[in-house]
């Protein structure tokens, strides 16, 4: 009985850790269809930019490789990030509600750890994208317009960087707030040392067996039956 109500708490602990694990899973699934959603536009963008607009004869060699350059990183980086969120979205929610025991958290924990790589490529394909429009700006604006576009586009950058730091610091988590569902295991095993049912009375001592008054009487030479001393 008491192995029972062992094996029940610890799979009803289990059973909720693997819920508030699921939660978790649907957020990241969310961030991640978000994110590369964004970065399908942005590299639509910069792809129709790279074979749409027709550039000048006259324009410096310098600013045409610019171009290129800025279109070509932020088309590839973008697709990145497209891809690894579909990569992650699938291959990881798939194993969290397909796989053996404890697949769920291991899924949870690797799309964690994939955050990093995709925010990263958005970030740099976003910053390119704006790279591109401006050396485009260059190459079909006048001077004085070139310039103005220049600086709207360089603040735009300074903008999107300092908020991202900003909202980061504000919200970012540490390692030291992140929840631990460890601690739910040792919860569950603490509780089962408090159940009532799992504290066993102590074994009681054992009676003193009371001297045998003819104990002395008796030989301790076994004699056989029918032998008489002479």
């Amino acid at each position: 009985m008491l192995a029972a109500d062992k094996l029940l708490l610890q799979s009803n602990v289990k059973q909720r850790a693997i819920q508030l694990r699921e939660k978790e899973l649907n957020l990241f699934n969310d961030n991640f269809n978000a994110v590369g959603t964004q970065s399908a536009v942005l590299a639509g963008f910069a792809m129709t930019s790279f074979a749409e607009i027709d550039l000048p004869h006259n324009a410096f060699y310098a600013q045409k490789a610019c171009l290129h350059l800025f279109v070509t990183i932020s088309i590839c980086a973008n697709l990145m990030c497209t891809a690894s969120t579909t990569f992650v979205s699938v291959w990881g929610s798939g194993k969290a509600l397909r796989g053996k025991d404890g697949s769920m958290f291991e899924a949870v924990d690797g799309m964690n750890d994939e955050r990093a790589f995709i925010f990263t490529c958005f970030g740099v394909g976003l910053i390119t994208t704006l790279l591109a429009l401006m050396s485009a700006a260059w190459i079909l604006m006048t001077l004085e317009v070139a310039f103005v576009a220049t600086c709207g586009v360089a603040w735009s950058i300074y903008v999107i960087v300092r908020q991202a730091r900003r909202i980061h610091s504000k919200f970012g988590l540490s390692k030291k707030d992140i929840v631990s569902f460890e601690d739910m295991i040792a919860v569950g095993d603490r509780m089962y040392d408090n159940h009532p049912r799992s504290r066993r009375p102590a074994p009681e001592p054992a009676e003193e067996e009371e001297p045998d008054e003819n104990a002395g009487l008796v030989s301790p030479r076994t004699k056989p039956r029918g032998t008489y001393d002479v």
